[in-house]
C-alpha cells in the first residue's frame, strides 16, 4: 500500500500514497485530505440531525393534539372540574381553535352568497364580477375581530380574579386553561354551525334566522363561563362572590361596548366604504351595459 499513488488536489502531480506533502508545489496532502473527507461527513450529519429534528417535531405535535383532545373530553365532561397537569397552550389553543371554524364557515357562506350573486350578476352585465377579494378581506377582518374579543374576555376576566382572590396564584396561562375548560362546549356548536353552512341554502332568510339561532348558547355559555371563572376556586374573596359577579359582569360589559365603538369608528368606516365602492363599480358596470 505505501507503493500506492494518488494526485495532488493543487497541482495535479502524481504523489505516493503515504505522502504528506506534495514533492512539486509542497501541497500540504494530509490537511487536504482532511479538509476533502470534512465536508462529507458534516453534510450527513447534518442531514441526520435535521431528520431527527423533524422526526421529534411531528412526535411532539401528535402528543401534543391527542393529550389536547383528550383534555377538550374531560372538560366537556365536567367543565367545573379542574384537569390536572394542563399543558399551559391548551386553553389558548382551544379559543383558536373556535374562531378558526366560526370564520370558516363565515367564509364556506360568503363564497356560496357570492357564487350565486356572481351568476345572477354576470347574466345582466358583460364585465366579469369578482367577490374573491371582498370575502378574504372580511374573513380578514372577523378573525381579528373575535381573537380580539378573546383577548379582552380572558383579560378582563384574569384582572378581577386577582383583584378578588387575596391569595390566587393563578398566572394568565392558568386563567385562560380555566376558562377554556368551562367553556369548550362552544367548539360542539362552532361544529355545528360550520356544517350547517354546507347545506343551508343561501338565499333563504329562514336558514339564516336558525343560523344566528345558533350563536345564543354560544354567548350564553361564554359569559356563563367567564363570571363562574372569576370567582371558582377563590377560598380567601377580598369581598363576597356576588360583587365580584357583578363588578365582572359590568367591566366586561363596559369593554366589549368600548370595543364595538371603536371597531364601529375606524374599522367599520374603511369596510363600508370598500363595499359601498365595489357596489357602485357594479352599479356603474351595470348602467353602462343598458
Amino acid at each position: 500500500m505505501t507503493n500506492a499513488t494518488k494526485f495532488c488536489p493543487n497541482c495535479g502531480n502524481e504523489v505516493k500514497a503515504d505522502a504528506k506533502f506534495c514533492p512539486k508545489c509542497g501541497q500540504n496532502l494530509t490537511a487536504a485530505t482532511s479538509a476533502t473527507d470534512t465536508p462529507k461527513q458534516d453534510t450527513t450529519a447534518t442531514q441526520e440531525s435535521r431528520s431527527e429534528k423533524t422526526t421529534e417535531s411531528v412526535q411532539r405535535a401528535k402528543r401534543f393534539s391527542g393529550n389536547f383532545f383528550s383534555w377538550w373530553l374531560k372538560t366537556i365532561r365536567h367543565p367545573a372540574t379542574m384537569v390536572p397537569d394542563t399543558h399551559k397552550y391548551f386553553g389558548v389553543t382551544a379559543f383558536l381553535l373556535n374562531i378558526v371554524v366560526i370564520v370558516l364557515a363565515f367564509a364556506v357562506l360568503a363564497n356560496r352568497v357570492a357564487s350565486a350573486a356572481t351568476h345572477a350578476l354576470n347574466n345582466v352585465t358583460d364585465q366579469p364580477v369578482h367577490f374573491g377579494g371582498v370575502i378574504f378581506k372580511l374573513s380578514l377582518f372577523l378573525l381579528l375581530f373575535l381573537v380580539v374579543g378573546a383577548i379582552i374576555y380572558i383579560a378582563v376576566g384574569f384582572g378581577f380574579r386577582k383583584i378578588a382572590d387575596v391569595e390566587d396564584h393563578f398566572s394568565i396561562w392558568d386563567y385562560t386553561n380555566r376558562l377554556a375548560s368551562l367553556t369548550n362546549l362552544i367548539l360542539v356548536f362552532c361544529l355545528i354551525i360550520f356544517i350547517f353552512t354546507l347545506f343551508m341554502s343561501p338565499d333563504s332568510l329562514e336558514s339564516y334566522g336558525r343560523m344566528l339561532g345558533l350563536f345564543s348558547p354560544i354567548f350564553l355559555i361564554l359569559n356563563v363561563g367567564y363570571l363562574f371563572s372569576t370567582v371558582d376556586g377563590v377560598e380567601h374573596p377580598r369581598w363576597d362572590k356576588f360583587y365580584t359577579i357583578l363588578l365582572a359582569l359590568i367591566a366586561i360589559s363596559i369593554a366589549l361596548s368600548i370595543y364595538l365603538l371603536i371597531v364601529r369608528n375606524f374599522v367599520g368606516g374603511s369596510i363600508s366604504n370598500y363595499l359601498e365602492n365595489f357596489t357602485n363599480n357594479v352599479t356603474n358596470s351595470f348602467n353602462n351595459n343598458y
